[in-house]
């Protein structure tokens, strides 16, 4: 009887070490080029305390074209191919995938606030690669761009 028992508890504790160890098999993920939105942190000061975040990622595909939007505040624009325009309104890091893309792509984006301590941000990406980008920290500032793909 007690035989049982440790051969049960030998069984019972090599598939923990193997599940533990990471040994199970798992999916592959498709490659993404990690593009990061700034410095390590950002800080921001709150009644006498310091509060520290992380910044977020944002990944652009290595397959593909790509417009990656970024700004604290809230941002509007346009983008699109050919004149064939999409409007955006949006706040943070934001990547929007341009199909079909052939021909002169443009972009044109505003700051929704008078701040003129960040950034608006404006790219473009082809296969991971960045072509073009833009920025602009005036108060209300616009950024545009315009590039032959």
């Amino acid at each position: 009887m007690i035989r049982k028992w440790v051969v049960f508890f030998v069984v019972l504790s090599l598939a923990g070490i193997v599940v533990l160890s990471g040994c199970v098999s798992q999916e592959s993920t498709p490659q993404t080029t990690t593009v990061p939105t700034g410095s390590s942190t950002q800080q921001t000061q709150v009644s006498g305390t310091l509060t520290v975040k992380p910044t977020i990622q944002v990944t652009i595909p290595v397959k593909g074209v790509f417009l990656k939007v970024s700004y604290l505040g809230s941002f509007n624009g346009t983008y699109g191919m050919n004149g064939v325009m999409q409007k955006a309104r949006d706040s943070g890091d934001k990547v929007y995938e341009i199909t079909n893309a052939t021909g002169t792509f443009t972009a044109t984006f505003y700051k929704l606030d008078g701040s003129t301590k960040h950034d608006l941000t404006v790219e473009l990406w082809k296969n991971g690669k960045s072509l073009t980008s833009a920025k602009n920290s005036t108060a209300f500032g616009k950024v545009s761009i315009s590039y032959s793909v």
